[in-house]
């Protein structure tokens, strides 16, 4: 593996307008030796105590995880996130090394992979890329850039927007390379920062509980989650400690001019408060960790009780919804409701309500009479009550004949979908087996010539529309076959389809009686309606 030692220089100064920092260790005055014996056991016990770190990290979380069906050797296991920053090298080189003692040990270990986001937002931004690749190649390791776009007025600020787009990214590139557990660099000073900076912005017990050192890659909601694992082997780390390492092992690094800029929170506390913090409680980082830990456990508390109250109150659908009886409910207490609620929304992956808003869902549900419907938006998801019963929902938009749905036709030919994006779903032809029994729910069946006979019409309920279940049945309105069989008012909003005057199918009730009992004895089809939304 090639060294990460560069060669010594006198005098080697930081260049603050330089995009990259060069570390030497300078020459000590013969007649100066204490002090440079201690600044050596200083520097010694630095590297020593990034490497344990390092390595307990990696024996507890990534060994007891390795399986037999493990990946060929050339395929990376591990990844770094590679900023460019003191702390990302520092985790680096410590890698680095780590690597090539289990490949001395004779473990064959395939090379690490160090993945670097550009996000473009600073003019040495192309600077940073090409120093990360070449520190990364110099120890052996392969290398990705991925470049992403920061929307600037994001209404998570740009530093929130950086960090989603960054996170995304590094968990699209482990995915795409098979890599089972990334590495970051936070260290005791980040985690002290996130503490106080949760604390000051009103986050609850799961955003004072800070990062531990396992856990998911934080993607945005909706996506999948990665199957990579998010490791933090330097928590327990201080900065000055990764300096002494850096200083040790005669690292370079880059320097973002932004993490100066005061006006970033963040920013500010590392700066301004912290230093005022340590003046007069030393050891802040130790307290500030504790406190996270406490609150994670005191968070682990609240989610198995809400997993109970979960399970006394869930009911299952038979399309596998959960969805939760709210006359169960009564009897939890509002903060226990609360509880249960935020629980909830965490599960489906949904951002964390607001207090205020949570604090009304909780006076709504509570306080509504039995028969009442309520709809509670958050995100892009609804909080419905419904016949007694909770339930997430997307948003479903009613589509009317005013408001620019038009006629969608389909002369039909065998295909197996028609999709209709007007209504946020679309129509699924099945083919019927010789023999087989209808499907109660949205059943029955349709002779292909039928289908083939004249062209379908999509169009948006106008009202009065009437429909019958069996060729002999009684045709009745719309309303009435949704009332009956318990369609909730915002999964209404569909097309209907039409032959010529004649309706032909309704989603979430069937085909109509009448197209039933067309032109028997050719193939059936089936018709049902799939959401999009």
């Amino acid at each position: 593996m090639a060294s990460s030692r560069k060669p010594a220089r006198s005098k080697a100064p930081a260049i603050a307008s330089s995009p990259v920092v060069a570390m030497t260790p300078n020459p000590m005055p013969h007649h100066d030796a204490c002090p440079a014996a201690y600044a050596s056991a200083r520097s010694d016990a630095a590297v020593v105590h990034v490497d344990v770190a390092l390595r307990l990290t990696l024996a507890t979380h990534v060994a007891s995880h390795v399986t037999s069906d493990a990946p060929p050797h050339d395929v990376p296991q591990l990844a770094v996130a590679l900023s460019g920053g003191l702390d990302s090298m520092v985790l680096l080189d410590a890698l680095a090394h780590w690597v090539q003692a289990r490949r001395d040990a004779g473990e064959a270990i395939a090379p690490p992979l160090a993945i670097h986001i550009h996000h473009g937002l600073s003019e040495h931004a192309d600077a940073w890329l090409a120093a990360c690749e070449r520190e990364a190649r110099l120890r052996g390791f392969a290398f990705e850039a991925r470049r992403v776009s920061v929307p600037r007025d994001a209404r998570q600020g740009i530093e929130g927007a950086a960090r989603a787009a960054r996170y995304q990214a590094l968990a699209a590139s482990c995915d795409a390379h098979g890599v089972r557990w990334l590495l970051s660099a936070h260290h005791a000073n980040d985690q002290a920062e996130t503490v106080l900076l949760q604390m000051l912005r009103g986050a609850g017990l799961p955003g004072v509980a800070a990062m531990a050192v396992e856990g998911e890659l934080p993607v945005a909601a909706g996506n999948s989650p990665s199957r990579a694992r998010l490791l933090r082997p330097l928590l327990d780390v201080s900065r000055e400690t990764m300096l002494a390492y850096a200083k040790a092992r005669s690292l370079s690094w880059v320097e973002d001019p932004s993490n100066e800029d005061r006006r970033y929170l963040r920013n500010a506390l590392r700066h301004d408060v912290m230093p005022a913090i340590a003046a007069h409680v030393p050891a802040y980082r130790e307290t500030l960790a504790r406190f996270a830990r406490h609150a994670a456990q005191a968070q682990s508390l609240l989610d198995q009780l809400a997993q109970a109250d979960f399970d006394m109150a869930c009911v299952t659908h038979d399309k596998g919804d959960e969805r939760l009886q709210r006359r169960r409910l009564q009897a939890l207490d509002a903060p226990r409701l609360a509880n249960l609620l935020r629980y909830w929304a965490a599960r489906r992956g949904l951002a964390m309500p607001s207090e205020a808003r949570l604090d009304e869902w909780v006076r709504q549900i509570r306080d509504a009479h039995d028969d009442a419907s309520l709809e509670l938006p958050h995100g892009n998801s609804v909080l419905r009550l419904y016949r007694g019963v909770l339930q997430w929902t997307a948003v479903y938009d009613a589509a009317g004949p005013d408001d620019g749905a038009g006629d969608v036709a389909l002369s039909w030919a065998g295909e197996r979908e028609w999709p209709l994006p007007h209504w946020r779903g679309r129509i699924v032809f099945v083919p019927v087996a010789e023999g087989e029994v209808g499907e109660e729910g949205e059943g029955g069946s349709i002779d292909e010539r039928v289908l083939r006979a004249r062209p379908l019409v999509a169009r948006a309920r106008t009202g009065g529309e009437r429909w019958r279940e069996h060729a002999q049945g009684h045709s009745r309105s719309l309303k009435h076959w949704y009332q009956s069989r318990g369609v909730a008012a915002w999964l209404r909003h569909v097309p209907i389809i039409w032959q010529g005057g004649e309706i032909v199918f309704v989603p979430r009730l069937g085909i109509d009686g009448a197209a039933q009992s067309g032109a028997n004895g050719g193939a059936r089809w089936r018709m049902t309606w799939r959401d999009d939304a």
